[in-house]
């Protein structure tokens, strides 16, 4: 099924507030800054994926994430957590994109490192147009944007029965809700909080694209 018209253009439509802008731009500053450190102290980047991989562990418990095969990750990021602990978890192929050309060079080397080369795949890429039919699971980080146009995309071109992952930061995910409501088409099976950090705390939907 199609997404109509109407529904597409409500919620590319959506204004977020000043308040809501500045905490997103805030939130995607700190985890480019965590991601950085990362990057450069092997020390650092130990700690950040013991402590990130929990709350990734516990999506794919509570999301039934092990079934998948094929994992797309939208906005991996330089330090692509995501795809680390999806890969070390059930052997799934991850595929982890990102539109910064810079970050996308970091995260290859962080995989080459991890000889983690035969189960993710690092891609420059946007998620408003980047192919996704082949997969079965589709994350959406919350540092991606604009979160609207993504979903809208995804919400149209997955295939039926994905799951689709969407993360988005403590007041922003009323956004995230509306533009769900307007398609039909998708349901959302659950949601939950993380919060490893008191100072970057999101919410993470659980959806599935029934047709």
């Amino acid at each position: 099924m199609e997404i109509n018209n109407d529904s597409q253009k409500n919620c590319k439509s959506y204004k977020y507030s000043f308040i809501v802008r500045f905490n997103i731009s805030r939130f995607n500053y700190f985890w480019k800054a965590i991601d950085f450190i990362a990057c450069k102290i092997k020390r650092f980047a130990k700690l950040y994926e013991d402590t990130i991989s929990k709350e990734y562990i516990r999506e794919v418990k509570l999301f039934n994430i092990s079934e998948s095969n094929n994992i797309l990750h939208i906005g991996c990021g330089s330090y692509p957590v995501s795809a680390i602990t999806l890969s070390q978890i059930n052997g799934s192929k991850v595929v982890g994109i990102d539109r910064d050309p810079r970050a996308i060079k970091q995260a290859k080397k962080v995989i080459n490192k991890k000889n983690l080369q035969d189960k993710i795949s690092i891609n420059i890429g946007d998620g408003r147009n980047y192919p996704i039919k082949e997969f079965d699971t589709i994350i959406i980080s919350g540092g991606s944007v604009p979160k609207i146009e993504i979903l809208n995309y995804i919400f149209n071109e997955a295939k039926l029965n994905c799951k689709i992952i969407v993360r988005e930061i403590y007041g922003a995910s009323k956004a995230v809700e509306d533009c769900i409501k307007l398609h039909d088409n998708i349901k959302i099976i659950n949601k939950i909080g993380n919060h490893p950090f008191p100072t970057s705390k999101w919410e993470s939907f659980y959806l599935i694209k029934n047709c």
